[in-house]
Formats: C-alpha cells, structure tokens, sequence
C-alpha cells in the first residue's frame, strides 16, 4: 500500500512541479471556490456559527494568488503550448488576489474596520475578471471560441460578484442583504471552473 501511494505522489509530483494540466488546475481552484463559497453562505444566514469561517475568504484569495505566481511549477510537464502570454496574466491576477487577500486577512481579525477597506475586494474582483475578459489562450482539444467563451463567463460572474460585494460592504439598509448575495456568484464561478473543459487530458499524461 505505501509504495502504491509513493507511485501517486511520484506521478504528480515530478521534480519539484506537480505536473497538472490546465483543466486539473481550474477543476481545484472550483472545487475550493465552491466549498468556501457554500461554508460562508451558511455562515452569514447563520445556520452555522464558527469563529473560524471569516478566515476561509482571505486562505481562499491567498492562495489563489500563491498558486499563480508558482503556475510554471504547478504545471511542469504539462504546461500547454503557447503559454508564456497566460502565464504574465495568471501573475497580474495573482498580485491582485495576494493585496486583497491581505486585506481580508485583517478585516477578519478586526484590525481594519473601515468600510473603505471592504471596497478593494470587489476592485481585485473586477481586476481579475478583467483579465479573464483579454485572457490569452493556449493550445487546447477544444476550438479557441470554447476558450474564449468560458473566460468570459469567468469574467461576467465575477464581475457580478465585485458589484454585490461593493453594496453589501457599503453602509446600506440593505448591506445585510448583499453580504449572502455576492456570496451566490462566487459559488456560481466555483461551479463554472468545475466544468472547464480544454478537451481533457488523461491523468497518466502528466507523466510523459
């Protein structure tokens, strides 16, 4: 059994880089995105109460931004073809998520209470969304338009979510409201990087 475990990690993790494929990097980021999303929905409608759940946001965005700046190493030998223009845009995108991340670490522990501070998540928000609307594409088993579409759907949702977030951090009657509602778009982009498709690639490639 633990040489079969040892086999696993050898083909995933290959000289220092994980070896994922785009698809297997996009499906991770949905399948976190989707369970933050859905813990801290349940957090702000109170059906659960854990002092812990504040922080899932700023864990999420930080490592949102770490995995970006190391994609090369993520990726290793699986790296697609024509990917040099992604991955300076997967780093601007990573600055962003790293800033606010930052941010929201704090705003979790109570050292920054103003509202002003809760305006640069829905910023990095659009900034990353941005990105997605002018992503560069790589060689894929799927026509460019699939590409193309998809990270624009990226783009729009997460646009959608920086707009909510921006009333719900705004002092408002209906802030309370809006801090469950922008929570909804960010599940929806979770969902949406879990059905990512490129045409798929066979787990046992990331070997080769």
């Amino acid at each position: 059994m633990k040489s079969r475990w040892v086999d696993i990690w050898t083909l995933i993790w290959n000289g220092g880089k994980m070896n994922l494929t785009s698809e297997q990097v996009h499906w991770i980021g949905g399948f976190a995105f989707t369970i933050v999303a859905l813990l801290l929905i349940l957090y702000e409608t109170r059906l659960v109460r854990a002092g812990w759940l504040p922080y899932l946001l700023p864990i999420l965005l930080i490592g949102y931004g770490v995995e970006s700046f190391i994609d090369p190493l993520v990726h290793g030998a699986a790296e697609p073809q024509n990917y040099g223009a992604e991955s300076l845009q997967h780093i601007i995108q990573g600055t962003l998520m790293l800033i606010v991340g930052g941010v929201e670490w704090l705003r979790a522990g109570g050292r920054l209470k103003h509202y002003g501070w809760g305006l640069l998540l829905p910023l990095g928000l659009v900034g990353v969304g941005s990105v997605f609307m002018f992503h560069a594409q790589h060689e894929a088993n799927v026509p460019p338009l699939l590409l193309l579409v998809q990270h624009r759907i990226f783009a729009i949702t997460l646009w959608i979510a920086a707009a909510t977030k921006a009333v719900a951090e705004w002092p408002n009657k209906n802030s309370r409201a809006f801090s469950i509602a922008w929570l909804l778009p960010l599940l929806l982009f979770g969902l949406e990087l879990l059905v990512y498709t490129e045409g798929g690639t066979p787990l046992i490639h990331m070997a080769h």
